[in-house]
């Protein structure tokens, strides 16, 4: 009985998981490969982190600033750090066997973090012709385990 109404339910829209990290390929909405891991964060807060992080003003963007990044660089890189939610969408057809019809569902809202890292002549150092690849990828790995750990212990999300 219960496998019957759980075939009911189909899935129109789904989310893709990311347990630690992802790398994304260049598509229609960014000419750069990006970095990206989910959050539990909401997005205001996951944009104060990441300035107060890379110690920039309040008023400055999380769209192509440029930081040294590598400590052992003389580089500058221009980061991109964006933020996006996402919901998985269902429909439930059991109605259609008790009366009610077809309703559709959502799931609970999914928060991720993507992350582009150039340089002023638009090179793409996430891709894998560049030189920092390797080095950039353990630092961003290394960011994100401090997000996740520091929004972990902070659960009020009162950070700043």
């Amino acid at each position: 009985m219960f496998w019957l109404f759980d075939s009911c339910v189909i899935t129109t829209h789904s989310v893709k998981e990311i347990d630690t990290s992802e790398m994304a390929q260049p598509d229609a909405l960014s000419e750069y490969t990006s970095f990206k891991f989910s959050s539990a964060v909401k997005p205001q807060k996951t944009k104060d982190w990441f300035r107060n992080y890379f110690g920039l003003d309040r008023k400055d963007d999380l769209v192509n600033f440029k930081s040294s990044f590598l400590e052992d660089s003389n580089h500058e890189f221009i980061i991109t750090i964006s933020d996006y939610s996402d919901k998985e969408e269902y429909m439930d057809l059991t109605g259609l066997f008790f009366g009610g019809g077809v309703k559709n569902r959502v799931g609970d809202l999914k928060f991720f973090i993507e992350i582009t890292i150039t340089d002023k002549s638009g090179v793409d150092h996430l891709a894998e012709d560049s030189i920092f690849q390797k080095p950039i990828l353990e630092k961003l790995s290394e960011m994100r385990n401090e997000f996740q750990s520091f929004t972990g212990s902070n659960p009020d999300q009162k950070f700043f």
